[in-house]
């Protein structure tokens, strides 16, 4: 007979609550800014002169001569976890992006950023009334006596994360063409825990940590060619992500205890981590400067990648995005807002056993605000609402998340290389 409970606790130290981030590195991150965020993350043939898009590094040659941006932004989450007719929820909050951009001479931008590249956080567990059990200690199977039962107890804990400091510069070599590329220093840990426990303690405890310490670079590039006809604008884009084995050791530890004292432990080195080649293509059309439709495609090759014995899975994300402003001169605020909304579709990184990890569908609308005083017109809040559904394959019996997302960005656009002028 065996009976089973799973029990999740709420764990939110760097924003996540999700089990799903036990596998591959965890809940990915894009590299979007408050605009892109409002377009549900499109943004690879966007080029505009007003707003950082680190999603195509080539966008970054379009700024302003005299243009210094500074863009921030965070996430307020509500999550709604569903297993067979159990419910839970979580509320959280990330930071999302540092980026600043300016233009070092003529065709030549700047951008600086700091972004996360993924999120682990989990903490649950799984309780079963059992018969009979394996002896971690001596390999022997054992059968409990009638009316004896035991419980035993698997916890999953996990914690980390990778971040990311980049450097970009765009280039525009010929009119409506621009080239660019992302340099990242990419740094941050991988540590996830299993514990085997028994409710007696003459039965010895097994705990399996896997831990990655990782320090690496990250290298992105792009390309843009727009051309105008009349009103119009059409704009193409593409990237590249350059895949490289991470160089840092992998280690499990495999560790025994029984009452207070160790019995056995092994130090394992496992297979290297990697970044995975990518690729990414992106169009978008703009009428008039006020309105603009966009959409993107891009896949990651994580399909040869390893975590820590788990394979990895070739993964696809899909967009479509638009922003439209009523006027683009008027004193009315809500007539210069920027209107934006979008939709999107991606796959999962990694495997759970044979099958790809859970996919997810999201919709997202978005407004972003003209910040309008006697010093600056052009600096905007930048606000938008996300709903995220994550839903596993049928029939696997695993968890489905819902997500909503309030997402909020702060974008500032100075004049400060303006010379001052004496009348």
């Amino acid at each position: 007979m065996t009976v089973s409970l799973l029990v999740m606790t709420l764990h939110a130290e760097n924003g996540m609550n999700s089990p799903y981030t036990r596998y591959g590195f965890g809940q990915l991150s894009a590299m979007e800014t408050g605009a892109n965020k409002g377009m549900s993350g499109t943004g690879i043939g966007v080029s505009n002169s007003s707003q950082i898009n680190m999603l195509n590094p080539a966008s970054y040659a379009a700024v302003d001569t005299l243009t210094f941006l500074f863009d921030v932004g965070m996430s307020l989450h509500n999550t709604n976890f569903a297993e067979g007719g159990v419910r839970m929820n979580a509320r959280n909050s990330t930071f999302d992006y540092l980026a600043m951009q300016y233009r070092l001479t003529p065709k030549l931008g700047m951008t600086i950023g700091m972004t996360p590249f993924s999120n682990i956080g989990y903490n649950f567990s799984n309780t079963q009334v059992i018969n009979s059990y394996l002896d971690p200690t001596t390999g022997e199977h054992i059968m409990c006596e009638e009316g004896d039962e035991i419980t035993t107890t698997n916890r999953y804990y996990g914690d980390g994360g990778l971040r990311q400091v980049t450097v970009g510069l765009g280039w525009s070599p010929l009119k409506g063409l621009s080239v660019g590329t992302n340099l990242s220093y990419l740094y941050g840990e991988v540590y996830h825990y299993v514990y085997n426990q028994y409710n007696q303690s003459s039965i010895s405890t097994r705990t399996k940590q896997y831990l990655a310490d990782v320090s690496t670079y990250k290298a992105d590039f792009g390309v843009q060619y727009g051309t105008t006809f009349g009103k119009s604008k059409l704009t193409v884009g593409a990237t590249y992500q350059l895949g490289h084995t991470i160089d840092n050791d992998v280690y499990i530890i495999d560790m025994i205890t029984t009452g207070s004292s160790i019995t056995s432990s092994d130090t394992l080195k496992a297979s290297k981590l990697s970044i995975p080649s990518g690729y990414g293509v992106g169009l978008s059309y703009t009428y008039d400067n006020r309105l603009t439709i966009a959409a993107d495609y891009s896949a990651k090759q994580y399909g040869e990648a390893n975590f820590f014995g788990q394979k990895g899975a070739d993964c696809y994300r899909t967009s479509i995005g638009v922003e439209y402003i009523p006027e683009s001169i008027t004193r009315k605020l809500f007539r210069r807002a920027r209107y934006r909304a979008g939709l999107h579709h991606a796959t999962a990184h990694y495997c759970i056993g044979d099958r790809q990890g859970p996919s997810e569908y999201g919709a997202t609308v978005g407004i972003g605000l003209p910040i309008t005083n006697r010093w600056n017109s052009k600096s905007i809040i930048n606000i938008s609402g996300q709903a995220v559904h994550v839903r596993p394959a049928a029939g696997s019996g695993m968890i489905t998340e819902n997500y909503l997302r309030l997402n909020i960005g702060l974008s500032f656009n100075e004049t400060w290389f303006d010379k001052w002028k004496v009348q």
